[in-house]
């Protein structure tokens, strides 16, 4: 539910955004129902609650679109790449984080701690978001055409196809089914936390490698070659893991190529389009980003019921075959760089 909700409403609070032509609004919303979904699942802990969580929850991520376009906006037109390579090192940086952190508090008091963290960061997070600088653009009217400009802009769909492929893997994985193997081999709440954390440490510094020298010069097509190769064999190898201190290795390894690739898709996706069109370009790519999110878990949980895990991380790991093809046809037609 989470990641359906930010499928139905980032494309529209893009485009919103882009008439109001103000993000702060959006920025201070997504922080406040961020503490509004810790506040329901702390005080009302049951399956249905929990589903209503979520849903706020998802509608707070919505807001990541407001972030991404305002946060670009403090750089030159060409930093882009730059911008985006950043921002996605602070984001994981805070998961980073937060996976410390809740695997300590887990371990010492239970799940429901989470979610009084959880709240009192969000509400900090409202007072901060009111100090956020931002000079709003004039209105605009949203046209018809315009938004047909933006659903067919080739780099923005092949960047979401792509973001799609590696959300569904690292979703299906990372954030799912690999702290399930963790906790098979015997890893407990702390080491769990520290399994998952290299996970997003390792995405960091590959979301920072794009903004070096060395990364520009790789390109977008080569650096998106190597992250699939990376994330691919990182799910394959995951299910053959019997020793912690290995998956944890495996997981760093497999984060390398996650940030990285968001950040370059990001990029790539809004590249072309106007300043008035960014932000509803940016919500439809994150919109439909969205559905690797929420299939890639379930694709592993099927084949993980029917046959095995290993069947199950072998399919996924397989999804980036799909990635590569798609991959080097973008590159030949120019719609990576």
């Amino acid at each position: 539910m989470h990641s359906f909700t930010q499928l139905v409403l980032r494309f529209p609070v893009g485009i919103k955004s882009d008439a109001l032509g103000k993000q702060k609004p959006f920025i201070v919303m997504g922080l406040l129902f961020a503490a509004a979904a810790a506040v329901i699942m702390y005080f009302f802990p049951s399956p249905a609650m929990l589903f209503v969580g979520n849903v706020v929850s998802g509608f707070s991520s919505t807001m990541y679109v407001a972030f991404t376009v305002l946060y670009a906006k403090y750089y030159g037109k060409n930093e882009t790449s730059r911008a985006m390579g950043t921002i996605g090192a602070v984001v994981e940086a805070g998961i980073f984080a937060a996976f410390l952190a809740g695997g300590f508090l887990y371990q010492k008091s239970g799940i429901r701690i989470l979610f009084l963290a959880s709240f009192l960061i969000g509400a900090v997070g409202v007072i901060v978001s009111l100090f956020v600088k931002e000079e709003p653009a004039k209105t605009v009217t949203i046209k018809k055409s315009d938004l047909l400009v933006i659903i067919k802009n080739r780099e923005l769909l092949v960047s979401s196809v792509l973001c799609i492929l590696v959300k569904a893997i690292v979703f299906a994985t990372a954030f799912s089914f690999t702290p399930k193997i963790a906790q098979d081999i015997g890893a407990g709440g702390i080491e769990t936390g520290v399994i998952n954390a290299l996970f997003i440490a390792a995405s960091v510094l590959g979301s920072l490698f794009i903004t070096t020298k060395a990364g520009v010069r790789l390109g977008n097509t080569r650096m998106t070659v190597i992250g699939f190769l990376i994330l691919g064999g990182y799910a394959a190898a995951v299910p053959f893991v019997h020793s912690i201190p290995l998956l944890m290795a495996v997981q760093f390894i497999g984060g390398l190529g996650y940030a990285s690739l968001t950040a370059i898709f990001m990029a790539n996706a809004v590249r072309h389009l106007g300043p008035d069109q960014k932000a509803a370009g940016m919500g439809l790519y994150q919109a439909l980003y969205s559905v690797g999110s929420a299939l890639g878990p379930v694709l592993l949980g099927i084949f993980a019921d029917a046959f095995s895990y290993t069947a199950g991380f072998l399919v996924i790991a397989g999804i980036s075959a799909a990635g590569l093809v798609l991959t080097f046809f973008a590159g030949r037609k120019q719609l990576m760089d």
